[in-house]
């Protein structure tokens, strides 16, 4: 095994301004805020996470309270970094969030993206079409024809705006918000399994100048069926 020294990061002297990717999006649906229907303890969580693989068919309440109790916005910083910087469930080094959440629904032909900002997912047009091997390769992994696809999307230039060496912090960031994704999961008594691919070479396509990269998948879906 060889491995990969990422370097450290360190804080640069002199920050970068970057201006984020602009999404080609169309439709826009806005979820639904959650219920408080969590009654679960948090040392019951911790103590029953596990990765599942048999996934039925969530709702969208169910979709809306996961992505808004693991990943939604709390809270907006102004910075010199040409983005806002964000309060969000998972820590992510200097609040920067360079990791995006793109899901597509069973018996949907479009990928949406989750805007954290405003709970709402946006429809990715042509960027869908460019998913479709992605999709496939997700189920020759695992079988989950019911389930809620998850790509985690890196922008790995927001994150290097600040901090030289800095792909190991992108993919502690992708590995921190997996992470509460499994516990908010298990709080709900939703399936939750990440996979081990990272969705390339299908995620790093969706940009024309490679601020893209893909950095994880995860299947959610309910654990009965309705």
């Amino acid at each position: 095994m060889t491995w990969i020294d990422l370097g450290d990061p360190n804080p640069k002297l002199y920050h970068d301004k970057y201006i984020p990717i602009q999404w080609d999006v169309g439709k826009v649906a806005y979820l639904p805020s959650p219920n408080n229907s969590i009654t679960r303890s948090f040392i019951d969580v911790i103590d029953s996470r596990e990765s599942q693989r048999y996934f039925s068919v969530i709702t969208e309440i169910q979709l809306g309270e996961f992505l808004w109790h693991s990943c939604r916005t709390r809270g907006i910083g102004v910075s010199n970094l040409g983005f806002d910087l964000e309060h969000r469930a998972s820590p992510s080094a200097g609040a920067i969030h360079p990791i995006h959440v793109v899901i597509k629904r069973p018996n949907d032909v479009f990928w949406w993206l989750y805007q954290p900002q405003t709970h709402s997912i946006a429809e990715l047009r042509q960027e869908s079409v460019k998913l479709i091997g992605l999709e496939k390769h997700a189920e020759d992994v695992l079988k989950g024809d019911q389930a809620v696809k998850i790509l985690f999307l890196a922008e790995p230039r927001k994150t290097s705006a600040k901090y030289q060496n800095s792909n190991s912090l992108v993919w502690r960031d992708a590995g921190a918000i997996i992470g509460v994704m499994a516990l908010i999961a298990t709080a709900m008594d939703l399936s939750f399994c990440p996979l081990g691919i990272t969705g390339e070479p299908w995620a790093s396509e969706l940009a024309q100048k490679g601020e893209l990269a893909g950095v994880g998948l995860a299947f959610l879906g309910s654990a009965k069926s309705f």
